[in-house]
């Protein structure tokens, strides 16, 4: 089976190519149109059994070149290593019947909470809504600066960044290809023009999601606590028309690091009930969030603009799928928000 990936793709993935016999799959997690996503049990030659994610691409639909750009992903991923970037474990391949190229089988770690938009809109919209300390928002917003501020220093542009696709026990199967409107700097989309400064506009992006509790970008903010949790300005730095004048994801570390060390550090036993709060309310999320309506723009006596070239949408609805990622990991693309 080797033989299909070709010589220059088998000599980049030899050392995360794994036996196939080393991974047990187990019930689906979530399908796109093109692949699904599975829950697994890795046993690696070192010993000691691991539940993992594992994403397949669908038998029988794929062309050779098909499993090139499967499986350029975990070339890329395969290199990175830091704690707020998603880990590759291993590549396996499977033969199925009748088709005429292995299925890929790209394996990664299993965490079993939800994506952060999804939990942030359960702090709101669960059965039992809950306060998320501020100290806890903006440890979120230094955790995706640190993978993003890694990813940059290797060259590599995420060009996807928002709270969908930021994890820590989620996993996603991408469904298509389009363009992620209301999360893109200006000059992408006018011009195509990707850069690190086009990923921090996106964060920006994120930011907002996370200091509105996984509201869809922009209909507004609806509560004074914004102003109190961080200086707008920011944000709003990270939308500056000219990409030379927005500061880079060490800069915004550090902003975000001070702005967190002016606040009273939580107790451990306040950190873990969030945690635990979180997990209990987030699987009840899709259901809730339709009998909800966000306000418009102006709300109670704040008014905040929304990132230029973005209108203000309402939020739609998701489809629940359980399964797994980190921090920073690839797109997922649906409805409205993408044109």
């Amino acid at each position: 089976m080797l033989e299909a990936l070709g010589g220059s793709m088998l000599d980049s993935l030899k050392e995360v190519l794994v036996e196939r016999e080393t991974l047990t799959l187990g019930k689906e997690l979530g399908k796109g149109e093109y692949g699904s996503v599975y829950e697994g049990v890795f046993s690696p030659e070192e010993g000691g059994d691991m539940k993992v994610a594992v994403k397949t691409m669908r038998v029988g639909i794929h062309s050779q070149e098909d499993l090139y750009d499967f499986l350029r992903e975990a070339e890329i991923m395969k290199t990175f290593d830091h704690e707020n970037v998603v880990r590759l474990l291993g590549v396996t391949l499977q033969r199925e019947q009748d088709s005429p190229l292995p299925v890929p089988l790209v394996i990664l770690p299993y965490m079993k909470h939800g994506d952060m938009r999804r939990f942030l809109i359960a702090t709101r919209y669960g059965d039992i809504p809950m306060f998320v300390p501020h100290q806890s928002l903006l440890r979120f917003m230094v955790d995706i600066a640190r993978g993003m501020q890694y990813l940059s220093s290797q060259g590599f542009l995420h060009r996807d960044l928002a709270a969908r696709n930021c994890i820590d026990n989620y996993y996603r199967q991408k469904v298509a290809i389009r363009v992620p409107i209301k999360w893109m700097a200006m000059e992408s989309l006018s011009e195509s023009l990707y850069t690190t400064k086009s990923d921090v506009w996106s964060f920006g992006v994120t930011m907002w999601e996370i200091v509105s509790r996984g509201r869809t970008p922009y209909p507004g903010v609806s509560n004074h606590e914004l102003l109190e949790l961080l200086h707008y300005e920011v944000m709003h730095s990270c939308w500056d028309e000219d990409p030379s004048l927005r500061p880079g994801f060490g800069e915004l570390c550090e902003t975000l690091r001070a702005l967190l060390s002016e606040l009273p550090e939580l107790e451990a036993s306040q950190e873990e009930s969030y945690i635990n709060h979180g997990l209990e309310v987030a699987a009840a999320v899709a259901a809730s969030q339709e009998t909800h309506t966000e306000c418009g723009g102006r709300c109670e006596n704040v008014y905040l603009p929304t990132p230029l070239g973005a209108a203000a949408a309402r939020e739609e609805d998701e489809e629940v799928v359980d399964g797994y990622l980190k921090y920073i990991t690839g797109s997922e693309v649906k409805g409205d928000d993408y044109d």
